[in-house]
């Protein structure tokens, strides 16, 4: 009898794959999983919200799409995705607790992650959120390359938010095993067009660097919310991350530092040998960077630059502890004006957002690129800092 009832909810699963099939999984139990809801559907699935009865604990549950069900290669590249995740401990990838297989439908059982996907919240205000986000992302392709993995679909759609803001990498689902069958057709190729490496589109051997080459588009993405590589059609895109040079990131952001789009440059080389080697790397440089673009220093100020004069501390207030650090330039001026030469007249202002309750009047450093001032943080301790301008 329970055999039977089993059999017949999953007919009825399999009206899933028309547009609004979805809403006849609401309410079943399949094994000892009740379907509370449906997430979303893509090309190697249909992701359900489901209650583990046995285990009293929210999971998700990815099924096989009826289109592809009876397909053998992509149940194998199915399996291939439990396996490869499966055989992954990290904090910033999608656990999976394991694959059920129900009267020859399978799905796997995974982490449910509540919030959502990393496009939503494409562009980034800030770099260094975007930087955190960024080496999140990495540690897990670094985890994942370790075990001879290769994602081989890095990009926004793939990424999940947790509430907490913590970064988690989904689909394994076109991940390469070491030593693996290939299960790519001849006549297709696998990943998103905008975010594949060279060597990727033009059907050549795929490893971790095919990876770095994607997480640098995606990063370049989270920074300006475009594409290193662009093209009206997908003929012109192919040929832009084929041949040409990805678009500077000073088009986007002049405030940028040369630091990172030498990033850029080494990610998305065309050739493989010439790329990062390691996304380890990648994430070692990108947190260099934001340590020098907002470093503390606790004894003296960089570049011999110190204030002339000590000027009493002004007290700004913000809405939710942010401050505006507003004019920078005004007060500068006003400090230097009756030491050392004149300064041009042209220079121009810059706004920089500094996260501190108390802030004294910052000075310039001599060529123009550094601000330097005093802080005290919510303890009200005092400290000097610098931040590149």
């Amino acid at each position: 009898m329970e055999q039977s009832s089993t059999t017949s909810r999953l007919n009825n699963r399999r009206d899933c794959a028309q547009p609004d099939g979805g809403l006849l999984m609401i309410g079943q139990t399949i094994s000892h999983y009740k379907i509370i809801e449906k997430l979303g559907e893509g090309g190697m699935g249909v992701v359900y919200r489901a209650e583990d009865t046995k285990l009293k604990r929210t999971v998700a549950l990815k099924f096989l799409p009826d289109r592809v069900n009876k397909d053998t290669t992509a149940k194998e590249r199915f399996l291939q995705e439990a396996q490869a995740a499966a055989a992954l401990n990290h904090p910033n990838i999608c656990t999976i607790h394991g694959v059920e297989d129900v009267d020859g439908s399978l799905f796997i059982v995974m982490e449910y992650i509540e919030g959502g996907t990393l496009r939503e919240k494409i562009p980034f205000a800030k770099i260094d959120d975007a930087i955190t986000i960024a080496a999140h992302i990495g540690e897990a392709l670094q985890e994942a390359h370790s075990k001879g993995i290769v994602h081989r679909d890095i990009k926004a759609d793939n990424i999940m938010l947790t509430s907490k803001g913590q970064a988690k990498v989904m689909d394994f689902g076109l991940a390469k095993l070491k030593g693996a069958l290939k299960l790519t057709r001849t006549s297709s190729t696998v990943g998103t067009l905008g975010y594949m490496a060279p060597e990727q589109i033009q059907g050549g051997e795929v490893d971790h660097r095919s990876d770095i080459f994607s997480f640098g588009v995606l990063l370049f993405e989270m920074l300006t919310g475009k594409l290193p590589f662009r093209g009206e059609h997908e003929a012109a895109m192919v040929y832009s991350i084929v041949n040409e040079e990805p678009t500077p990131i000073q088009n986007y952001l002049p405030e940028t530092s040369s630091e990172f789009q030498h990033i850029f440059n080494r990610a998305l080389e065309k050739d493989p040998e010439e790329r990062y080697q390691s996304v380890h790397d990648v994430v070692i440089d990108l947190r260099r960077l934001k340590k020098e673009t907002s470093r503390v220093y606790r004894a003296a100020l960089v570049d011999g630059t110190t204030p002339t004069k000590r000027i009493s501390k002004r007290t700004m207030y913000g809405v939710a502890g942010a401050i505006g650090l507003v004019a920078l330039i005004v007060p500068a001026l006003l400090l230097l004006s009756n030491r050392g030469p004149r300064l041009n007249s042209n220079i121009k202002e810059r706004f920089v957002d500094v996260q501190y309750p108390e802030i004294g009047i910052p000075a310039i450093s001599r060529d123009g690129k550094w601000v330097v001032f005093a802080a005290a943080d919510a303890q009200g301790k005092w400290d000097f800092y610098n931040k590149d301008l």
